[in-house]
């Protein structure tokens, strides 16, 4: 059975041996890895039967070139490299993968991966996401090697139900792996037959200045970028951690003024999705009309990306793209622009006057993985005029609902500090729009963890019993840096902080993208796809009402 202690035994063994500075095997740390029986990770030990949610999951968040690798290497930026040997290492070649957002560099010579950090959160979450990765590997490759003694052998078989029965996996599974593994796919899996792996891993250093320096960066960065127009520590700013499209569409409604291209280029390049629109203006499906083309519009973006830059530029609204050091996307509305657009309908305004003549500015951010939160909103709180507003939009995984449900928490436990916050969240009361796909729970209990590996059936049965349901990585970390903003302190550990006297709005809105309790309902499994679409688009129009609503009333 699964304990507690195991996560935090794990935790403790791979943070204090990458403290040493030196490199360290990936298997010297499966042990305790594989002892948590992570929820995400549930067949790890199992030697016969591959994880194809954790191999997918690992897979979609690590480079391919994960494959070719020796060594990882993790820093917070060029300095940190350069002091460490590595004085070209924004010069290697630029790496990504599909679902993580994080600045990696390879060297091809010598099998070397570099990431840059911004929180111990990377370094969690980087440390299990390989060890996932490796373990799976060499679970497949012995499981190759014994069943088919030539490559060729091996070869022809890909695919067969011989072949899908030796790693216990089905046909929608081998698809979910072969997209996972991408366009290489076969050379990729040729490479797990012929040799297994043993990647190293090293931490160049992870002190909290480090990652502050980082951050501090990152702000210089925005504030040089936004100088010709104005002076960024002087304004008064609404703080929004979400995403770099729900917030950019609902705000102007672009997306729906080319309904027409739109739904003619989907009629030929993609009949399926076609099919859907069909549907829900049959009323078939529950998703709006609008929400639908804000999600068609992704497919097209890049074709009218130059027409949405003009309207972008007419409302003054500033994109800031991220450095190699944080590699979080930036976007700067003036609220007052919101009475040139033809927005989203479902927004009102009742005094345009007020809006009209707002000073206010709404600072968008890609939402942080983890502690990374926390620098980021404590640079902002340290440098700004004054924070009106603190709104988080992300993804969660819940214990009681759905995927595409919301949940808007009242009580929010961070493992990090082992602190519970008490907040007043603002959409506990009024949160102005109906899903039509799924429930809108208020009033929860919500934790943010360590890290998506970091969770195991032990944990999950005590966030249970004490009506803990939602279960994300940011909201924490977020309002630890809100509590050094509201208290003459530094941030206390292991104790309730009750933040309902804060100097600034606070909302927080979830959504269901995992359901950890059903099995074949993890973020390995699958993506939200359109069951995400609504639970987003309604919780940026919520907090764009919610800023609305404070504007009019000042």
């Amino acid at each position: 059975m699964s304990t507690i202690e195991s996560i935090d035994l794990h935790v403790r063994t791979y943070r204090s041996a990458l403290k040493s500075n030196l490199e360290v095997t990936v298997h010297s740390l499966t042990n305790s890895h594989l002892k948590m029986e992570s929820i995400l990770h549930q067949y790890g030990n199992y030697p016969n039967r591959l994880d194809v949610s954790a191999f997918v999951y690992s897979l979609l968040r690590l480079p391919k070139e994960v494959d070719k690798t020796k060594k990882i290497i993790m820093g917070q930026n060029p300095t940190v490299f350069a002091d460490a040997g590595y004085p070209h290492v924004t010069k290697w070649v630029k790496i990504g993968s599909p679902a993580r957002r994080r600045s990696r560099f390879f060297d091809k010579k010598t099998g070397t991966g570099a990431a840059f950090i911004s929180s111990i959160s990377d370094v969690d979450d980087i440390v299990n996401l390989t060890i996932a990765f490796q373990v799976e590997w060499n679970k497949l490759h012995v499981l190759f090697r014994q069943e088919y003694p030539t490559y060729e052998t091996f070869k022809k078989s890909l695919g067969s139900e011989k072949f899908l029965k030796l790693i216990n996996v089905t046909e929608v599974d081998w698809q979910n792996i072969r997209t996972a593994l991408g366009i290489n796919w076969r050379l990729r899996l040729k490479r797990i037959y012929l040799s297994t792996q043993n990647i190293r891993l090293q931490l160049l250093a992870g002190s909290w200045i480090d990652y502050t320096k980082t951050t501090q960066r990152w702000w210089k960065n925005i504030a040089s970028t936004v100088a010709p127009s104005f002076h960024i520590s002087h304004q008064q700013i609404y703080f929004v951690s979400s995403n770099n499209h729900s917030l950019l569409n609902t705000f102007t409604g672009y997306p729906l003024t080319i309904k027409d291209q739109i739904l003619s280029c989907l009629q030929s390049d993609h009949p399926q999705l076609y099919s859907v629109y069909q549907q829900i203006i049959n009323q078939e499906i529950f998703l709006s009309e609008t929400d639908f083309l804000y999600y068609a519009f992704k497919k097209y973006s890049s074709e009218f990306s130059s027409h949405y830059q003009e309207l972008q530029d007419k409302l003054k609204i500033i994109s800031i793209p991220s450095a190699h050091f944080l590699d979080i996307n930036t976007q700067i509305f003036p609220v007052s622009s919101l009475t040139k657009t033809i927005h989203d309908s479902r927004l009102k305004i009742s005094k345009p006057s007020k809006i009209a003549n707002s000073q206010a500015l709404i600072f968008n951010i890609d939402y942080p993985l983890g502690f990374a939160a926390y620098h980021i909103l404590n640079e902002i709180l340290e440098n700004v005029n004054r924070i009106k507003g603190v709104y988080v939009l992300g993804k969660a995984a819940v214990l009681n609902s759905e995927i595409g449900d919301i949940e808007i928490p009242r009580v929010v436990f961070d493992e990090h500090t082992q602190n519970s916050y008490l907040i007043n969240n603002c959409f506990n009361s009024n949160f102005p729009f109906s899903n039509n796909q799924g429930s809108i729970l208020t009033h929860q209990k919500a934790v943010s963890v360590l890290g998506t590996f970091l969770e195991n059936q032990g944990l999950l049965n005590k966030y249970m019993e004490n009506q803990i349901t939602c279960v994300e990585m940011e909201s924490g970390p977020y309002l630890s840096a809100i509590t050094e903003a509201t208290y003459d302190q530094q941030l206390p550990k292991n104790t309730v902080v009750d933040l309902n006297s804060a100097p600034m709005d606070i909302g927080i809105i979830n959504y269901t993208s995992d359901t950890p309790y059903s099995k074949a309902s993890n973020l390995g499994a699958g993506s939200l796809d359109l069951n995400g679409v609504e639970p987003v688009y309604l919780g940026s129009l919520a907090i764009l009402q919610q800023i609305i609503n404070l504007e009019e009333s000042t």
